[in-house]
């Protein structure tokens, strides 16, 4: 059973969709800006890690379909949850929100993450695209000074049926 995930977003962190087989011939539609996670065509698309596959031809080629030309699919039973806060202490970003309880038997498996944080940050003059998973209704992250683009983020509630959100970050500044 040497499967490869291929999930709802650009990251291990977000829900499983399916697995394909080992030497699965797949039709690879775009990229994220940020990461090395790509979109697999196919009647339901998904997302697959670079590192697993081999890719013939160059994915930085690939259009960035993530996140304008890509929609996580909604949860029908939450409510997107609110930012609270976005506090910066030098390159460290701190942010809450609030609580949003997912009940027990909306997980899709006792590892799954309540919330997925998809960050946008600054490192070493680049923006790198890190999504954040979360039981608890903050994170800390690092974002340097010195990107062209500003960092930016947003957070979803994750649950088996899909995303709640997102709800925005207001990122503070330097």
């Amino acid at each position: 059973a040497d499967l490869l995930s291929c999930r709802y977003g650009p990251g291990s962190e977000y829900l499983y969709l399916y697995g394909l087989r080992k030497g699965a011939n797949i039709q690879l539609m775009g990229r994220t800006d940020g990461n090395n996670w790509i979109m697999v065509a196919g009647q339901n698309k998904c997302w697959v890690n670079t590192k697993f596959i081999e890719v013939k031809g160059d994915p930085q080629t690939l259009k960035v379909l993530y996140p304008d030309g890509y929609k996580l699919p909604g949860s029908p039973y939450y409510a997107p949850t609110t930012v609270l806060s976005a506090i910066r202490a030098g390159v460290n970003v701190t942010v809450e929100w609030l609580e949003v309880s997912v009940k027990s038997s909306d997980f899709e498996d006792e590892s799954m993450f309540q919330y997925i944080v998809e960050i946008w940050r600054c490192e070493n003059g680049q923006i790198i695209f890190d999504p954040l998973a979360s039981n608890y209704p903050t994170v800390t992250l690092v974002d340097e000074a010195g990107c062209s683009t500003p960092s930016h983020g947003r957070v979803y509630v994750q649950e088996k049926h899909g995303f709640a959100g997102p709800a925005e970050i207001p990122w503070p500044g330097y």
